[in-house]
């Protein structure tokens, strides 16, 4: 098992107080999780809202995450392909790689937020198509000296893409809270595979890992490559009544920021398995249920057992969230030292 970060902070003005306060946070824990030996740091996109909405330009926020780190692989976990131009997300996305010295992980994701889409006007309904483009073109252009492409929303010829990116290939991974039409595409392309712990259970997390190994071999892909990314909250300390104490309202808050961004009236046709969704972030306001394997909170030993019940699922890395709405950044700190003196030396 792997370990790193993931960021999808929401903006707790009592903690936080501004963005560049969260932002110097962020930027903290990062700096820690090196030096305790985490592998990775992700951070996702969203707009417009408490829920995620501070980092709405993940390559911007890597960009900084790359001078601050020497060696974690940093990724966008993911970045919303739908609401942006294909090719101006390959530019940066190949900026950032080449300034990290070839150590981006590109996450993508087709957003689910109604109200993100209004906002930039793109049509919640073409979102499959669209993210479906921009996944050839940024393999077209970091694969090709140039490249040209002509689809439903996207023409142009003879494009190079400059800066020109470390990595010879992208190393993409496909993030799906519950689409297994998602799952099924990523795994026939050999793409690597993000799941969402928390909204899902251990079965349907096993479920989604067996039907991406699927895919992989039905496309000729080689399933021991098979690599699960999954991002768990995070809250460990040594008393476990003062670990479940601590997180409890933390993360009953962070869902409820969740359902509020959901909206109930306005599901795209492009998206039936997301119907429902409101019923079913509601269904996750329940601590117990969050604590029995759907996050890393309690003590090292509690924590463990949530950790092989994700490998038992099929989980290959987990990334930390550590940020929660209510809990300070003395907290966080000292939950992430306690996290890599009693949990790490497990699986080094």
């Amino acid at each position: 098992m792997k370990f790193g970060l993931y960021y999808l902070p929401s903006f707790d003005a009592a903690v936080h107080r501004n963005s560049e306060t969260l932002y110097q946070q962020i930027f903290e824990q990062v700096e820690l999780g090196e030096t305790l030996g985490l592998e990775s740091v992700w951070v996702a996109e969203h707009h417009f809202s408490s829920y995620g909405g501070d980092i709405p330009s993940p390559p911007l926020f890597l960009a900084a995450l790359a001078q601050r780190t020497k060696r974690m692989r940093i990724g966008t976990g993911g970045v919303a392909l739908p609401l942006s131009k294909p090719l101006n997300t390959a530019e940066q996305l190949a900026m950032v790689d080449a300034m990290s010295g070839g150590r981006l992980e590109i996450g993508v994701v087709r957003a689910f937020l109604n109200f993100e889409y209004d906002a930039l006007n793109i049509d919640m309904g073409e979102s499959r198509d669209r993210f479906n483009e921009s996944i050839e073109i940024l393999r077209g252009t970091w694969e090709n000296e140039r490249f040209s492409y002509h689809g439903k929303f996207n023409h142009f010829d003879n494009v190079e893409l400059r800066p020109r990116p470390v990595q010879a290939s992208p190393p993409i991974t496909v993030g799906s809270v519950m689409s297994p039409e998602s799952i099924i595409a990523a795994g026939h392309q050999g793409f690597d595979l993000m799941v969402i712990p928390y909204a899902v259970s251990p079965e349907g997390v096993r479920d989604q890992v067996s039907l991406h190994r699927q895919s992989l071999e039905e496309a000729g892909h080689d399933p021991a490559k098979q690599r699960v990314m999954a991002p768990y909250h995070l809250y460990v300390h040594e008393d476990p009544e003062v670990a479940k104490a601590t997180a409890r309202e933390p993360i009953l808050r962070y869902v409820s920021y969740l359902r509020d961004s959901v909206s109930a009236d306005k599901w795209s046709g492009d998206y039936e398995s997301y119907r429902g969704m409101v019923k079913k972030v509601e269904s996750l306001m329940d601590f117990d249920l969050i604590y029995d394997g759907r996050a890393l909170i309690g003590d090292p030993a509690h924590v463990h057992e949530c950790i092989e019940l994700a490998a038992d699922v099929g989980v290959t890395e987990i990334s930390l969230i550590t940020i929660l709405p209510g809990l300070t950044q003395d907290k966080v700190l000292d939950s992430m030292r306690c996290f890599a003196s009693n949990v790490l030396p497990r699986y080094a």
